[in-house]
C-alpha cells in the first residue's frame, strides 16, 4: 500500500484538478470539516456567507501565501488488497502449472476474488492549494474572495469472475480485471459575502460563489490476464501509475453556491447549498468505439482483450461503457459556539443528503469540531475533530491539528476502522494536510 500512495502521489502532484465530496481537505479544513472558524483562511472554501469572518475587524486584505497540500487515502475490507493482486498477477502469468496445483490455485482464487470483488478497492485523494490563494479583501460591497484549487481522485476496484484452470496451456485463465476510475479536476472559486441586517446583537450574513471547474474523467477496464504478461508492468501499482488517466476525456463547466449565515451573541449557524445547478462531466469511453465494437481493434491485443472485458461487465450491468459524473446539489448545516474573543470554537457541519465522489463512491459527512488558538505566537493553536460518512463506505475518522506561529498548519486524519497491510493493522482511511496562510 505505501509504495502506491508514493507512486500515486508523485504521479499527480504536478496535475490540476478541484474541491468536491470526497476530497482531501486542504489546511484546517481536514479537521474543521465545513465549519467555519475565523482564523482559518480556507474557510471561504465552506459556507460562502462565513467568508466574511477570515478578515479582522480592522484588515482588509489577508491572503494564503504558501498555499496547502493535502494528500489521503481508503481502503476496503480486504486485508492486503494491493498485496493480494500482486499474487494474483504472478499466477496467471505462469505456464508450468500442473494439474493438481492449477485445481488447486483455481479454487483458492475464484475465493478471494469474490472477496476483493464484493469488499476489495483503494482510493487515493489529492488535495492542493495554489500559492497566495485563499484571497480574502474587504470592500463597500462586501467580501470578496478568490480561490485556486486543484484535486485529484483515483479508485482501483476489481470486477471478479470465474478463474479456470487450463491444461492444455498448464496456465490459469478468467476474465477477472481490474476497474480504474479517476477525476481530476482544477477550479477557481469567486466568493462574496455581505452583512444584510444588524440589530444589537445579531446579523444575518448572506454569500454566494461561482466555481468555474476544468475536469478531466477517465475510467478503464484492465484483464489482469492480460496484464500479467505485460513485460513493463511488474505489480499493480505500475498498472495503476500506468493506466489511471488513459482515455480522458476533458470539459469546463461553472456550478453556483449560496450561503447564509445567522449569529447571535457567540452561536452561529449557517446554510450551504452547493453546486445549485448539478454541472456535469462525461467519463472517457471504455475504447474508441464505447466499448461495443471491440472487432474494430487489433486482435490479440491488450487493447482487444481489456474491450472484451469490458463487453463482458457491461453485459451483466456492472459497468457502463459511458457513463457521467454529476456533482450533485447538496445542502449542510453548520453551527458553533466560539468563546475567548473568538479563538476558541465548539462547532459542527452536517451534509443533509449524499453525493458521490468523482469516482462514485457515496458520502454524506457529519463532523465535529473542537478548536483553541492561543493568544501567544509562540503557542501552538490546537484542534481537533470527530467525522463520520453516513453513506457509502459509513467510516469515521479522528483529526488533529496545530497551527504554529498562527501561520502554518499541520492536520492528521486517521481512521477509527482497521484493515491489514503486511500482516500488521493500519487504519481503513488516512489523510494529512500541511499549509502556510497570513494571519488577522
Amino acid at each position: 500500500m505505501t509504495r502506491s500512495i508514493v507512486a500515486l502521489a508523485i504521479m499527480m502532484v504536478s496535475v490540476s484538478a478541484l474541491a468536491l465530496p470526497g476530497e482531501t481537505g486542504k489546511g484546517p479544513n481536514l479537521s474543521y470539516g465545513s465549519n467555519v472558524h475565523g482564523l482559518n483562511l480556507h474557510s471561504v472554501s465552506n459556507n460562502p456567507a462565513q467568508g466574511i469572518y477570515v478578515l479582522g475587524d480592522e484588515s482588509r486584505l489577508r491572503m494564503g501565501r504558501a498555499g496547502s497540500f493535502g494528500l489521503g487515502y481508503e481502503m476496503g475490507e480486504v486485508d492486503n488488497f494491493l498485496d493480494r493482486l500482486d499474487d494474483i498477477l504472478d499466477a496467471l502469468e505462469r505456464d508450468d502449472i500442473s494439474v493438481g496445483e492449477g485445481i488447486g490455485l483455481a479454487d483458492e482464487m475464484n475465493d478471494v476474488l469474490a472477496l476483493m470483488g464484493r469488499d476489495g478497492y483503494a482510493r487515493i485523494n489529492i488535495g492542493l492549494q495554489v500559492p497566495l490563494t485563499p484571497i480574502a479583501l474587504r470592500t463597500a460591497a462586501g467580501v470578496f474572495s478568490v480561490s485556486i484549487e486543484a484535486d485529484a481522485e483515483v479508485r482501483a476496484s476489481v470486477l471478479n469472475d470465474t478463474v479456470s484452470y487450463d491444461a492444455g496451456n498448464q496456465e490459469l485463465d478468467t476474465r477477472s480485471s481490474l476497474y480504474l476510475k479517476s477525476g481530476r479536476l482544477a477550479q477557481v472559486r469567486l466568493g462574496w459575502a455581505r452583512e444584510m441586517w444588524r440589530a444589537d446583537n445579531q446579523s444575518l450574513v448572506a454569500g454566494a460563489r461561482l466555481n468555474i471547474i476544468n475536469g478531466a474523467f477517465s475510467k478503464q477496464v484492465i484483464e489482469l490476464k492480460t496484464a500479467a504478461t505485460n513485460p513493463d508492468d511488474d505489480d499493480i501499482s505500475d498498472i495503476i501509475s500506468d493506466q489511471y488517466d488513459t482515455n480522458e476525456k476533458k470539459s469546463t463547466q461553472a456550478s453556483v453556491d449560496l450561503g447564509v449565515s445567522y449569529q447571535i451573541d457567540n452561536w452561529r449557524g449557517g446554510l450551504t447549498l452547493k453546486n445549485i445547478n448539478e454541472p456535469e462531466f462525461d467519463y472517457g469511453a471504455l475504447d474508441n468505439s464505447g466499448g461495443s465494437n471491440c472487432a474494430a481493434l487489433p486482435g490479440g491485443s491488450a487493447e482487444y482483450a481489456n474491450c472484451m472485458a469490458a463487453n463482458h461487465f457491461a453485459a451483466d450491468g456492472r459497468l457502463q461503457a459511458r457513463e457521467k459524473w454529476v456533482l450533485e446539489r447538496q445542502a449542510t448545516l453548520d453551527g458553533s459556539y466560539s468563546f475567548a474573543s473568538g479563538r476558541g470554537l465548539l462547532g459542527f457541519s452536517y451534509d443533509l443528503d449524499g453525493a458521490s465522489t468523482p469516482t462514485g463512491d457515496e458520502q454524506q459527512m457529519l463532523s465535529v469540531v473542537a478548536a483553541y488558538q492561543a493568544d501567544s505566537v509562540w503557542l501552538p493553536g490546537v484542534r481537533a475533530g470527530y467525522h463520520s460518512n453516513r453513506k457509502g463506505s459509513q467510516l469515521s475518522s479522528i483529526s488533529v491539528g496545530l497551527t504554529w506561529f498562527n501561520r502554518l498548519t499541520m492536520d492528521v486524519l486517521m481512521g477509527t476502522e482497521d484493515t491489514k497491510i503486511d500482516g500488521s493493522s493500519v487504519p481503513r482511511t488516512a489523510a494529512f494536510s500541511l499549509g502556510w496562510q497570513s494571519r488577522f
